[in-house]
């Protein structure tokens, strides 16, 4: 389960808006340095204003699993054309909801 949803973390930050909005709990809230505490539509509303990542490499990765719930936390190192590398600590909380996992936390502390 684990290795799928590392897959699905990768195409999180990288998939194109809709994909991305389809990965995300109706309950879910993500924390951002520089925009804060976001539900939902607030992440799909800043989604569409900024380019999505080109590349990402996801290093010192730690689990924690049970049936219903995983917790990906890790390293991240971001690029996207013209710009600097982005470097943040993220974690990632996925729901079992009907069989489909979703988002539905998002936490990044930028380094």
């Amino acid at each position: 389960m684990a290795d799928e949803l590392w897959r699905e973390e990768r195409e999180f930050w990288l998939g194109g808006v809709a994909e991305t909005a389809r990965k995300i709990d109706p309950a879910c809230v993500m924390v951002f340095a520089n925009t804060g505490i976001l539900d939902r539509s607030g992440v799909i509303a800043a989604l569409q204003s900024v380019p999505r990542w080109q590349e990402i490499t996801m290093t010192d990765r730690a689990t924690v699993e049970t049936d219903e719930v995983c917790l990906l936390a890790y390293r991240a190192t971001l690029r996207r054309a013209g710009a600097d590398a982005f470097r943040a600590l993220c974690t990632t909380t996925w729901i079992r909801r009907a069989g489909d996992w979703r988002i539905i936390q998002h936490q990044q502390t930028p380094l």
